[in-house]
């Protein structure tokens, strides 16, 4: 009974982590879950791990799994098409030849013909494939749903973190905005997941790790190739250690956009769209002020995904944040000059004391926010009173958005079921 909740538990991570593009998380287990097994879980836990293997670009490791269930089940036409894909990867045209062979043997029945029609098509098509795949040396695999970007330059903004910036020419890397074929535009905001190279890992099997992060860029300048990404640096992050070590002009992957929340409702699912809000209540603390950013956008012509902002009722922004890590003010304050903010308090505490990575940084110069109406500071924590104000500043219904460490959610989470908010149009977000 306990090793099967735990392969039940294994099974929903690995599904989510799959749904995210994580094949690291996804992989974890997933060997000594193979050996453990036997009979025909054993085969559909090898070819699920075979497929894993291919798209985390280990090619041959996932060509030994599949190549265990062939054995086992030699007619299975599933698996003959999952074998001559990895085969089309790995340059192996004579291989796959004999899949095609194998298949007319399969498909003898005249009735079949239509069948062995549309698999001998899709057999040729790897064939195609392994045929102009390149010599395997010294390139760098790919990885599915990833694409190769150049980090080009890094801007300071305080002694805890930077903008990264990044360029690519890779023509997979997707958009936040897919269009066109007459499908229909679906404003959300997006995020992407980086890959740091941190070598073994308590996470998987893989030499990377995943992490989420969401660009404060445009999703023009993504198509555009051009990304943007705010990232705090932790001292005992290895992603973020990671990447504050590589120099200008390196390598690094990152994932395809994901939707992070539809617009306008400003929820994860779209399923979960209750009410179309007449106000939104951002709470924000850290790198989760990266939320406001891609809202803004939605609110902004020439940034917005369609040719009209869709994001047209009034925001309001809540921000929390230590002395030195005082984040995108001059943008911020541009929203609330142009009316994109109705209101935006800046709630700014001590720094913490201790080694900051970035000490060269310029401390942020605040004076220049006491020129805006709309922006109010304040020396001290968020409480439960000024929520309670903001809510009651809010049209009803008013979506209120929750974005930053957890410890800060959970409190935000409190002060709201304390006010009576409605939790259902709460949204809570990780930074």
């Amino acid at each position: 009974m306990v090793q099967r909740l735990a392969n039940a538990r294994q099974l929903r991570i690995r599904q989510q982590a799959r749904e995210e593009n994580k094949w690291n998380v996804a992989l974890s287990g997933m060997g000594e879950q193979v050996v453990k097994a036997s009979g025909n879980q054993r085969l559909r836990l090898q070819m699920e791990h075979a497929d894993l293997l291919y798209n985390a670009g280990f090619w041959e490791e996932a060509l030994e799994q599949i190549t265990a269930v062939q054995k086992a089940v030699p007619d299975n036409l599933d698996v003959i098409l999952a074998v001559a894909k990895i085969l089309s990867k790995v340059g192996r045209v004579e291989e796959i030849m004999g899949l095609e062979s194998l298949v007319r043997r399969i498909c003898c029945d005249p009735e079949d013909f239509r069948l062995e029609c549309e698999l001998l098509s899709r057999l040729g098509r790897y064939k195609s494939e392994a045929d102009a795949a390149p010599p395997d040396v010294g390139t760098e695999r790919r990885i599915e749903n990833y694409a190769i970007w150049r980090l080009d330059s890094v801007t300071l903004v305080s002694k805890h973190s930077a903008v990264y910036h990044f360029t690519s020419k890779d023509r997979i890397r997707g958009t936040p905005n897919p269009r066109g074929r007459g499908r229909s535009i679906w404003p959300k905001t997006w995020h992407i997941t980086l890959l740091a190279k941190v070598g073994a890992n308590a996470e998987g099997p893989l030499g990377w790790i995943e992490r989420d992060y969401t660009p404060i860029s445009t999703c023009h300048e993504w198509e555009q190739g051009k990304c943007d990404i705010l990232i705090k640096i932790y001292g005992d992050g290895q992603a973020t250690s990671w990447l504050r070590e590589q120099p200008l002009g390196s390598r690094i992957w990152l994932s395809q956009p994901m939707r992070t929340l539809g617009v306008p409702s400003l929820v994860p699912n779209l399923d979960e769209t209750t009410f179309r809000p007449a106000s939104y209540l951002l709470l924000l603390a850290g790198t989760g002020i990266v939320v406001a950013a891609q809202v803004l956008h939605h609110a902004e012509p020439g940034k917005c995904f369609g040719s009209f902002p869709v994001l047209t009722s009034p925001i309001r922004l809540v921000q929390s944040c230590r002395s030195d890590d005082v984040l995108m003010i001059s943008e911020l304050a541009e929203s609330c000059t142009k009316g994109r903010l109705q209101s935006w308090a800046l709630f700014v505490t001590e720094a913490r004391a201790g080694m900051t990575p970035f000490p060269e940084a310029k401390e942020t110069d605040l004076s220049s926010l006491a020129q805006c109406s709309n922006v109010t500071l304040h020396d001290s924590r968020l409480s439960r009173d000024f929520i309670g104000k903001e809510l009651q500043m809010c049209q009803k219904p008013c979506r209120v958005v929750v974005s930053g460490p957890a410890s800060f959610n959970a409190a935000c989470k409190t002060m709201l079921q304390e006010l009576a908010c409605d939790l259902n149009a709460v949204t809570i977000l990780s930074a």
